[in-house]
C-alpha cells in the first residue's frame, strides 16, 4: 500500500509545475482520485482513506510549493495564516517532507471450530423428584434402604447422562443409570437427599428438591446372664 501512496504522490507531483496549473489541474486530480479509489477494492477502508490522504496531501503541498516563497503568520483572531504573498509579521515557510507511513495489518480472527457435541442440544428435562421415601418421612428398621426417582423424559444414556444420589450433601451414589437406587444400611437420625442429572462433564442438569427422611433403628438388648 505504501508503494501505492507514493505512486500516486510522484504522479502528481508531475502533473503539475507552478500555481496556476495547480489550480487549474485541481478539479481534474481530485476526479482521478475518485476513479483510483474505486478501482482499488480489494484493500481494506484503512488503507483507501491512507491513498486519500496522500492525494490529497500533495495536491495541498503542490500548491503550495508552486511559487518558490511561501509566508506563514497570525491573524489578528489568532488563527494560522498561509499565504504566498508577504503580510504583516509573516515569516517564510517551507512545507515540510511528506512521511510515508506503513499500514498496520490487523490480524484477522479466526473463529473456533464448533465442536458438534457442544452444539448438540442436550435434553431437556420437565420434572424430577423422589418418590420414595416421601419428605418427612421416618423409616424404622430397614437394613436396606432404597430410594426411587420419577424422571420425565427418561434419562438420556446416549448422551452420558447419570444419576448422582446425595446424603447430607455428600455423594452417596455416582454415575447411575437406574432411577432405583440401593443405599444400604443408614445410620439413625436425620438425614437429607438429593439427586442430579449430570451430563459426561459432571454438570448438573437436572436436581430433585431435598427432602428429609428420619431413621429408627431398634437396638436389641441382650439379658444378663443369671450366675
Amino acid at each position: 500500500m505504501s508503494l501505492i501512496c507514493t505512486t500516486a504522490y510522484n504522479a502528481t507531483l508531475n502533473c503539475v509545475t507552478t500555481q496556476s496549473d495547480a489550480v487549474q489541474k485541481t478539479p481534474h486530480l481530485v476526479a482521478g482520485f475518485f476513479i483510483a479509489h474505486n478501482r482499488v477494492r480489494g484493500y481494506d477502508s484503512q488503507m483507501k482513506r491512507l491513498l486519500l490522504k496522500t492525494i490529497l496531501l500533495a495536491v495541498t503541498l503542490i500548491t503550495l510549493n508552486a511559487h518558490a516563497q511561501m509566508y506563514k503568520g497570525v491573524d489578528a483572531e489568532g488563527n494560522v495564516v498561509y499565504s504566498d504573498k508577504p503580510f504583516t509579521d509573516a515569516k517564510q515557510f517551507t512545507p515540510p517532507a511528506i512521511t510515508v507511513v506503513e499500514p498496520i495489518e490487523v490480524p484477522v480472527k479466526k473463529e473456533a471450530p464448533v465442536n458438534e457435541e457442544d452444539a448438540a442440544t442436550e435434553t431437556i428435562y420437565k420434572s424430577f423428584s423422589i418418590s420414595a421415601p416421601k419428605d418427612d418421612e421416618t423409616i424404622r428398621n430397614v437394613p436396606n434402604l432404597s430410594v426411587s426417582l420419577k424422571l420425565n423424559p427418561k434419562l438420556n444414556t446416549k448422551e452420558g447422562h447419570t444419576i448422582w444420589l446425595f446424603m447430607d450433601g455428600k455423594p452417596l451414589i455416582k454415575n447411575s443409570k437406574s432411577l432405583l437406587l440401593q443405599v444400604g444400611r443408614a445410620d439413625r437420625g436425620a438425614h437429607t437427599l438429593q439427586a442430579h442429572v449430570r451430563n459426561k462433564k459432571g454438570q448438573v442438569i437436572k436436581q430433585t428438591s431435598s427432602i428429609t427422611i428420619h431413621i429408627k433403628n431398634s437396638v436389641v438388648q441382650r439379658k444378663a446372664r443369671a450366675n
